[in-house]
């Protein structure tokens, strides 16, 4: 009768170890899911507001080339902070309880202001996991749901496809949003091959100096590498307090060399088209024109520089809108 009673117990708790390490291994990393950009470093005249001075003249550096990668930071910075906190919370510590098909990771360090739990499930479809993170500020035990995503594993650790979201503003109630603000959707991910992003950022703060504060936009991204390490990032904002909005094609190579296609409506214009193009490091300007040529920053000023020099032609504006 023991050895009856063994058999069963025996494979429980194989299979729910199994599960615990399928389940570290789906789970998304910042190193696995970020845009990339033509520079790994933020330009320092770029913040995550875009404030960036038109200077669209060949010879200067380009301020597309410096927009492209604040919008890429934009993303990148807050999504690896709690990206980390997931990393942290299912690979640092052992489950609290685990079954056949579901574990639970629950805790935090002493002095952490903050109790996490992590809930993840096998989905429905048997491959994928679901997984739920949230966290009660101490010594309460009232959890707050912040992030939640569907994970399917690929060949490799922390490397597969899926969707999650992040509410920063629910994440703020527990003081571990920094000055994020809003609800970022990741739509859609993969890092199976060449990455592939879609994000819906609602509310996110502006953070352009020059804007009124407490400015919020609305943003989507639409990023995919190629094999050759460019990238084509394609990205839409909408600023909820001005109205002001544009879209915008960024294409670049693996040498950094780039080219944007612009459609923008500021207040007080009717929609005015750009396109500029610019060389590898230091990413200075060699083709801009736009339709609107009298200097306003920066979306118009007069052509300057050659589009023989672009690394991509024709235009290929971006037809994308946020809401």
């Amino acid at each position: 009768m023991k050895k009856l009673f063994a058999l069963p117990l025996v494979a429980a708790v194989a299979c729910s170890g199994a599960f615990k390490d399928e389940a570290r291994g789906a789970m998304p990393s910042k190193e696995s899911i970020s845009m990339g950009s033509p520079d790994s470093q933020q330009p320092s005249s770029t913040s995550g507001g875009a404030a960036i001075t038109q200077n669209s003249t060949a010879g200067q550096q380009s301020p597309f080339w410096a927009l492209t990668v604040g919008v890429a930071v934009v993303f990148n910075v807050p999504t690896a902070v709690f990206l980390d906190l997931l990393r942290h919370v299912v690979e640092d510590y052992d489950p609290t309880s685990c079954d056949a098909s579901s574990c639970t990771w629950q805790g935090s360090g002493a002095l952490d202001r903050v109790d996490y739990r992590l809930v993840v499930s096998r989905d429905g479809d048997g491959v994928s996991f679901d997984w739920s993170l949230s966290g009660a500020v101490k010594p309460g035990t009232t959890y707050v749901t912040f992030a939640n995503g569907v994970a399917t594993p690929g060949p490799q650790r922390h490397h597969g496809s899926g969707n999650f979201q992040i509410d920063f503003d629910k994440a703020a109630t527990l003081g571990i949003a920094g000055d994020a603000t809003g609800q970022m959707q990741v739509t859609s991910y993969t890092n199976v091959g060449p990455a592939q992003l879609d994000v819906t950022f609602l509310g996110a703060k502006d953070t352009d100096p020059s804007h009124p504060p407490g400015q919020k936009n609305n943003v989507v991204y639409s990023y995919k590498n190629d094999n050759s390490g460019g990238g084509n990032l394609d990205f839409a904002m909408h600023n909820t307090s001005s109205g002001d909005r544009f879209a915008v094609h960024s294409r670049w190579k693996n040498d950094g060399r780039g080219r944007a296609d612009v459609t923008a409506l500021p207040t007080g214009y009717t929609s005015i088209s750009v396109s500029e193009c610019w060389g590898a490091a230091p990413f200075d300007v060699v083709y801009f024109t736009s339709t609107e040529k009298a200097a306003i920053a920066f979306w118009a000023g007069p052509d300057s520089g050659s589009e023989t020099q672009c690394a991509y032609t024709p235009a290929d504006p971006s037809e994308m809108s946020a809401p």
